[in-house]
């Protein structure tokens, strides 16, 4: 560890602090999100030794560098770590808590006078503001120069910014944008969408190139049958697994002969049906976010070709939160998020069977409920070894399954484009130099980008 170094509030900041959080999340299994196994041991101010449990040559990657360290001088005297609300949050980041104004709609990031790195940030802190009333206002916001950084797609995006030269633009692969089922009969999920025949229906049926164009301004890309992340992952790509990457356009006619070998029949109103049930599928989603909207109702207007009725189920970000972590949802969309040095990241995230629960638990973040002891064992493999070769046959396994089984419907990769304007300040990332990702919710990077601005002179 660096030498000297100080918490936000002053007191030094040593090798008992990193043994003490490592240990505390060892002890408190709730914490425990990244599935550290082990424990720490402190040999000097400056060294720590940590010892696993177990070989971990990829997830040991995520918590050794993304665990945050918390001050051992703080937490030791808090009963419940786990409801421990942290108003007054200790850290060593380039920011502080203090003094934040928090509000619901909008708190400050104080420029933290200990900082390690001598003369960073330059700038006193930043405001984190809400703004509500979906894209149109979000574009007026940034246009009007009332506020700085933003993520976030607008129609027509070329046109309106081509007016504004101090607005810079910085565009990243994001997340794997999907359609979500709770799919596991087995966990309690219900409804049309936990029959893997209905999925694959829906899968083929859509038109990605369609709902690119009149419900994502374009800005949208291809991704895997099997939601594989591309980019740094691609040596461990399969090409042997279908639709690597995905065709555009929708194939209807492999959508039919699915429901129908599955033994759906269409009723006098167009609508499949089986044992009863039509194929009427209820999409949850957040009702200020109006790309996903968009996109919904264009695929709904593709499904009804096939015979399977999809429709909106507006509702606010807090009851949303709540359908997908309980398991209270049909079918919902979001973005499956990238991390980690391996695919194994994404896939164990979202897939693996320890990282779900029986509907009525919190799930997070496999809300599919997805549970297959074949990616369960694939993911174990690949955790434990460092063979290049071996990890590649198992990751095929997996990509293999997951197409097969399809929990989340693959729908394109998201744009991760990001506005930043430059009249105040200079630094921000760029198309050919993105040293950290420029989304505003990126976390920690949004830190690395903060410190890093210079006041424009």
């Amino acid at each position: 560890m660096r030498d000297g170094e100080k918490w936000s509030d002053g007191k030094p900041y040593t090798a008992e602090d990193v043994a003490y959080t490592f240990n505390l999340l060892n002890t408190n299994k709730a914490l425990n999100t990244s599935g550290f196994a082990g424990s720490a041991k402190v040999l000097s101010d400056t060294e720590v030794r940590i010892t696993l449990d177990k070989p971990e040559s990829v997830n040991a990657l995520s918590y050794l560098s993304g665990t945050m360290i918390v001050p051992k001088h703080v937490w030791e005297k808090i009963d419940d770590p786990v409801t421990y609300t942290n108003k007054d949050a200790v850290g060593s980041g380039p920011f502080t808590v203090k003094g934040g104004n928090f509000s619901p709609t909008a708190y400050t990031f104080k420029k933290n006078p200990y900082y390690w790195d001598e003369g960073k940030p330059e700038i006193d802190g930043v405001r984190y503001v809400l703004i509500t009333g979906g894209t149109q206002a979000s574009q007026n916001a940034l246009t009007a120069g009332d506020v700085d950084w933003m993520s976030a797609i607008f129609p027509n995006m070329d046109d309106v910014l081509s007016g504004y030269p101090n607005i810079k633009t910085v565009n990243v692969p994001s997340s794997q944008m999907a359609f979500m089922t709770c799919s596991n009969k087995e966990l309690g999920c219900s409804g049309p969408t936990t029959d893997p025949a209905v999925r694959k229906a829906i899968y083929y049926a859509l038109d990605r190139n369609q709902i690119n164009k009149l419900a994502l301004n374009g800005q949208y890309s291809e991704l895997a049958g099997s939601l594989y992340p591309y980019g740094q992952f691609t040596k461990y790509a399969s090409d042997d697994v279908p639709d690597s990457p995905i065709p555009g356009k929708g194939r209807t006619d492999e959508a039919v002969k699915i429901l129908e070998d599955a033994g759906y029949t269409k009723g006098d109103d167009g609508i499949y049906q089986k044992d009863g049930v039509k194929l009427s599928i209820k999409v949850a989603v957040m009702s200020d976010v109006s790309d996903w909207i968009n996109a919904i109702n264009v695929a709904s207007q593709q499904l009804k070709k096939i015979g399977i009725d999809l429709h909106a189920d507006q509702m606010s970000s807090n009851e949303w939160t709540q359908a997908m972590q309980q398991g209270q949802f049909e079918m919902s969309i979001y973005g499956l998020w990238v991390a980690g040095a391996e695919p194994w990241m994404f896939y164990n995230q979202f897939y693996a069977t320890a990282n779900t629960a029986a509907v009525g638990k919190s799930a997070w973040p496999n809300y599919a409920r997805y549970s297959n002891k074949t990616v369960d064992d694939a993911l174990n493999v690949i955790n434990t070894t460092t063979d290049v070769a071996t990890k590649k046959s198992e990751y095929e396994k997996i990509q293999t399954q997951v197409f097969e089984d399809m929990p989340y419907i693959p729908i394109l990769r998201q744009s991760g484009l990001s506005e930043m304007w430059s009249d105040k300040v200079t630094g921000w990332p760029t198309n050919d130099n993105v040293y950290a990702n420029p989304q505003t919710w990126a976390n920690p990077d949004l830190g690395i980008v903060l410190k890093n601005l210079k006041v424009k002179k």
